[in-house]
Formats: structure tokens, sequence, C-alpha cells
């Protein structure tokens, strides 16, 4: 029986990796380096528990564990539907397209895929990094002074639709449009460069609104160097 449509390989045992024992000892000593890194880490360090809960005793600010913090950071800049809904869903959505939007099968499981792409994924986190973080700033330091009232005194809907919705759309829109658009005037970047562009500056971002929200948000969501935070939970004994 003929096979014509049946393509064979001729595939020397030497060119191929065997799972055993090639990848799971790999595995193996990953797992213990990291148990034995675990073990070592609790040994040193006491947990950051506080005490028990009381109704005397209200943490401020409750802040949400360190995993959610970036979404938490993420509320005191714009409507919390936005933030907490509508945002996290449309990049869920879009990293979901992301593998019909570059169908392209050039560079392939290799590291940013090219020279070029090395280059943009660092050029992409020091843009998004530094932006990030000085929106943060310049958000804190208008609202303390006085642009909420400024805008609800000149601004139709100023209070609620400047500062939760336009300005923070605009600059998220804005800011990845213009990303898109450096990369690919100083590099000529291809769809899979722009992506890793895009993919790059969504985890500066998260990372930078992580350790915002961790290491720099005191009494009342106020910010703070991390080296000056605040005890969040200040309670004292009752006198008797």
């Amino acid at each position: 029986m003929r096979q014509d449509s049946v393509v064979r390989v001729d595939k020397r045992v030497e060119d191929t990796a065997m799972v055993w024992p090639h990848l799971l000892v790999i595995e193996f000593i990953a797992a213990m380096l990291w148990s034995i890194g675990l073990f070592v880490i609790s040994a040193a360090f006491n947990a950051p528990l506080q005490d028990h809960q009381t109704p005397d005793c209200t943490p401020n600010p409750s802040k949400a564990p360190w995993y959610l913090l970036n979404l938490q950071e993420l509320l005191l800049h714009m409507d919390k539907g936005l933030a907490g809904v509508v945002v996290p869903t449309l990049w869920l959505v879009f990293m979901a397209t992301i593998p019909y939007i570059d169908r392209s099968r050039e560079g392939v499981g290799i590291w940013f895929t090219s020279k070029n792409g090395l280059r943009i994924t660092i050029f992409a986190a020091a843009y998004a990094t530094l932006l990030c973080f000085s929106l943060i700033l310049l958000d804190a330091f208008l609202k303390a002074h006085g642009y909420i009232e400024f805008a609800s005194e000149y601004f139709p809907g100023g209070k609620q639709l400047l500062p939760n919705y336009v300005i923070p759309i605009v600059i998220m829109i804005g800011l990845s449009v213009l990303l898109v658009i450096i990369v690919q005037r100083i590099w000529d970047a291809n769809t899979r460069e722009w992506m890793i562009a895009i993919f790059t500056g969504f985890i500066s971002v998260y990372l930078v609104l992580t350790v915002v929200g961790t290491s720099m948000r005191g009494p009342g969501m106020d910010l703070f160097t991390p080296w000056s935070v605040p005890a969040t939970s200040q309670c004292y004994a009752p006198h008797g």
C-alpha cells in the first residue's frame, strides 16, 4: 500500500531530549532549590501577621492580598467599575486574541523573537514603568492641590466624568497607541514585535501598581516613601 501522503523524517536518537532523565531531573532540582529557599526564608523571617481581628482595632487602610493590590491601586485613579471590571476584562480578552492577531510562525520558541525584540522589550519596560509611576505621583499632586474641586466647578460633570472616566481612558489608550507608534517608527516593528511591546508594558504597569500598593500606601491610602510608611494598625490597650 502506497503512503505518498506520509512524510518520514530521519531523526537520530542523539538529537532527541528525553523526558526522563533530561527534563524531570531539571524540574526536580528546581523544585528542591525552591523548597530549600522557602524553608530558609521562613526560618529567618517571621511571617508578617497582625493581631487577631477586633472591632476596636480596624487597620487603616484595609489592604487586599498583595496579588490584588494592583487592582486596589487602580481603583484610586478611576471609576471602581472601570478599574475592577472593565479594564481587567478587556485585557484578558486582548491576551486571548493575541494568537489570532500574530499568526506568524517566524521566531517561534526564540526569546524575544529577534534582536529588535529584545531592544523593544527593554524600551517598553522602561517606558511603561516611568510613565506609570509618574502618573501616580501626578495624580496624587493634583488631587492634593484641589484638582477635583477645580474640575467640578469649571467642567460639566467634572467631579465624576473627567477624573473617573475621560482622563483614565484617554491616557490608557493614548499611551498604548503611542508605544506602538514609537516602536514602529524607531525599529520598524512587525506585528510580533509591537505585540511584545504591549505585553511588556502591561507586565511593567502590573508590577508598578503592585509595588506602589504594597510598599507606598499608608493610612488613608495616602502616598508615602517606602521607608516612611506609618503603621496601618495603631491600637492601644484600654486603660483601666
